[in-house]
């Protein structure tokens, strides 16, 4: 009987190994989702091949069970740290998205404050004007009636 390696082998190992690089090396730069995904994609093949494996197992090499068992855990351990520093960034943006709505509310109604008072200045000096404009009226009609008086 011919023995050969699972159909996950060499794919979910190497999964497994892209997927924990981005967890560690490039999950700062939040790549960590693109981990993440990578790392279900090999546990999904790991698992697909391991029940391969258990419905006929002298069909396959031993050790291309070992090897594929070998990625399933480092699969798992790639989602576990992928899906936190993903859920950090998260969190991440979520407070500082916050703290920037606040912001911006604040600085908003303040703008809006302004703006009032500019118009109600603007109002006073315009009424005050109409008022001046009114008493110098006034004053011109008292001096052309004792003109002609």
């Amino acid at each position: 009987m011919y023995q050969t390696k699972l159909s996950a082998d060499p794919n979910s190992l190497i999964l497994a190994i892209i997927s924990l690089f981005m967890a560690i090396i490039l999950g700062c730069c939040g790549l960590s989702i693109i981990g993440l995904v990578l790392g279900i994609i090999g546990l999904i093949s790991a698992n697909k091949s391991l029940r391969e494996y258990d419905l006929n197992p002298g069909a396959y090499l031993p050790n291309s069970r070992a090897n594929v068992s070998t990625a399933k855990i480092l699969n798992i351990i790639a989602i576990v740290l992928n899906g936190l520093i993903t859920l950090v960034f998260i969190l991440y943006f979520l407070i500082n998205g916050v703290f920037l709505f606040a912001l911006l509310k604040g600085i908003q109604q303040e703008i809006k404050q302004e703006k009032e008072q500019d118009t109600i200045y603007q109002y006073d000096q315009e009424n005050e004007w109409e008022s001046n404009e009114v008493e110098e009226d006034t004053l011109y009609n008292y001096q052309d009636s004792l003109n002609q008086e």
